[in-house]
């Protein structure tokens, strides 16, 4: 017993393995594949992103990770705990894309219910609720009825219930849907606080700019199959690197020889893109040595964004 304890203890956040799902076909049709042999594990306090386009299979995994559907195959744990058990459920927060709410409740209303549900002790419950509403700035809509509320409140509001429970595993599916500037920049350090205190983090987010900021990890999902999976603040490793060359009163051609890119810019300049250190050098040299204009020379970073149209166009494109 005590050994099975210890295991669990020491599980990861979140294990998926072997994960297979079919969204049921209509009458005699084949089922379509939705995920295929995923396989995925978290660490306790990380925070990851899980990406993908439109369709790709991350809110069924999402869906499998919660109980809501079951798999063909394979299985998911939460913190060692089958997702089928609804014990595993009970250390996790839950963002969904298109939250729906019972809208004649107020604010201070609906939090408090997802607090009960969530199992918070009625004696800390108002104190959890206050401090929910207090985190994601609403306190003062505490008696707004939600019907009355805009998108980018009821996104707030929506957040609220997800760590009023102060859950050890936050599971947030297009968190940044409908917000403002300032509400994304809110949400941002609010998760980043979040992260501090240990709470695992599992974001799917088409703002791939907000995922590389948060996230030390994620993985990219394409068709129902997880692609790639890469520590973020390190997206150049293994990447073939890129240099820029900006040049203007161009006199000669030497400049552009061997450039894999080459655009022209607004007032007559030229954008020229190497994609080796020496190549650029060489065509940095040759333009100067011709008397031309260097506005810019730099190497160019990997984004997240770049990586992620690069992953989805490869992975199409041997379909």
């Amino acid at each position: 017993m005590e050994k099975e304890l210890n295991s669990v203890e020491q599980a990861p956040a979140v294990k998926i393995s072997n994960l297979h799902y079919d969204y049921p076909s209509h009458w005699l049709g084949r089922p379509t594949p939705a995920l295929k042999n995923l396989n995925l594990e978290i660490p306790r306090g990380e925070s990851f992103g899980f990406l993908g386009h439109n369709g790709a299979g991350k809110t069924t995994t999402i869906k499998c990770l919660l109980g809501l559907v079951t798999p063909r195959h394979g299985s998911c744990e939460i913190f060692g705990e089958s997702s089928l058990s609804p014990q595993s459920r009970v250390a996790i927060g839950y963002l969904p894309e298109q939250p729906y709410f019972y809208d004649h409740l107020t604010v201070y209303e609906l939090v408090e219910m997802y607090a009960v549900l969530a199992g918070v002790a009625r004696h800390r419950r108002a104190s959890a609720v206050n401090a929910a509403l207090e985190s994601l700035k609403i306190k003062e809509r505490s008696g707004s009825r939600l019907r009355s509320l805009s998108k980018g409140l009821m996104q707030r509001v929506g957040m609220a219930q997800a760590i009023v429970a102060q859950p050890d595993l936050l599971i947030l599916d297009e968190p940044f849907s409908g917000l403002d500037p300032i509400g994304r920049r809110d949400f941002k350090e609010l998760l980043l606080a979040l992260k501090e205190k240990g709470t695992t983090l599992f974001i799917c987010s088409h703002i791939l700019g907000d995922v590389e900021n948060l996230c030390e990890r994620a993985s990219i999902m394409v068709a129902g199959e997880l692609k790639k999976t890469l520590t973020v603040n390190q997206l150049a490793e293994g990447q073939e690197r890129h240099y820029e060359l900006v040049i203007s009163n161009g006199k000669s051609d030497s400049s552009y020889l061997e450039a894999v890119k080459r655009e022209q810019l607004a007032g007559g300049s030229f954008r020229l893109v190497y994609d080796s250190e020496q190549k650029a050098r060489a065509a940095l040299a040759g333009s100067l040595d011709a008397g031309e204009t260097v506005e810019s020379f730099q190497r160019l970073q990997v984004s997240l964004e770049d990586l992620f149209i690069q992953t989805v166009g490869e992975s199409q494109g041997k379909r």
